[in-house]
């Protein structure tokens, strides 16, 4: 937690916050964002790289790198926004509501995400990381108006 304070404090986080006026939570949100995508891929291709070469059947490594990465975006994916995008003050069992407000706007993209990358993969025959790619931008607009009007409906966008 103490980086995260140390990015909120610095200089460029400061210039970027200040000079954004009224569309500065959709700035931050992008990216945060982008940060999440990054991460949440790098996460998906360590793990179906490790689960290839573990798993027997090729569906069962990019399915579970998928569900196992998904778990762990969506808990880095919460703290960000809601430190940074949102600056939600929840505490208590209020963040435990809001964390599964959070989580309940992923399980839509989530759900999807699995449905279309068996689908380009099994059907499309696209390669599971570049099917990956191709479904972020899809859940990227589901997750915005989700999170924007639902996880943390409780900030006003400004």
């Amino acid at each position: 937690m103490d980086r995260i304070h140390i990015v909120l404090r610095s200089p460029a986080f400061s210039f970027l916050h200040n000079s954004l006026g009224k569309h500065r939570v959709k700035a931050k949100f992008v990216l945060v964002g982008i940060w999440n995508t990054v991460f949440g891929y790098g996460v998906f291709c360590f793990l179906d790289t490790l689960f290839s070469q573990i798993l027997t059947g090729r569906h069962f490594a990019y399915m579970s790198a998928m569900v196992l990465g998904q778990i762990i975006a969506v808990i880095n994916a919460y703290v960000f926004h809601k430190l940074i995008t949102f600056r939600s003050d929840a505490k208590g069992r209020a963040i435990i509501r809001e964390f599964c407000r959070f989580s309940s706007a992923y399980a839509v993209t989530f759900c999807l995400s699995v449905v279309l990358l068996f689908a380009f993969v099994e059907i499309a025959q696209i390669p599971p990381k570049l099917s990956a790619a191709m479904i972020i931008l899809i859940c990227t607009i589901i997750s915005y108006l989700s999170h924007s009007r639902f996880s943390f409906k409780s900030i006003s966008l400004k």
